[in-house]
């Protein structure tokens, strides 16, 4: 079982592709991983959107227009045993 007591970031970052190709790596070779997923936006700044997406009924312009691309920070843990193999893994 991965615990915040027992893991080792593996990966972190925005490339999506990257995530994928290293969580199927792992997954492949049975390692255990934890994948996290976070957003740019906080809360707030998220209600504020879905309030504006609701007024676009009613004459406003949809949040997606005022948005830039929305930006995900993935995060790969391991177990800290299996961080070596994992990373000997991931650069072949």
């Amino acid at each position: 079982m991965i615990t915040a007591f027992n893991r080792k970031v593996i990966f972190e970052g925005t490339d999506a592709e990257e995530s994928a190709r290293i969580w199927s790596t792992l997954e492949k070779h049975g390692i255990k991983y934890e994948m996290k997923t976070k957003t740019g936006t906080d809360p707030f700044e998220r209600q504020l959107k879905q309030n504006a997406n609701m007024h676009f009924m009613a004459g406003g312009i949809p949040a997606s227009y005022m948005d830039d691309r929305r930006n995900y920070l993935y995060i790969i843990y391991v177990h800290k045993n299996d961080f070596d193999a994992a990373q000997k893994l991931l650069n072949e």
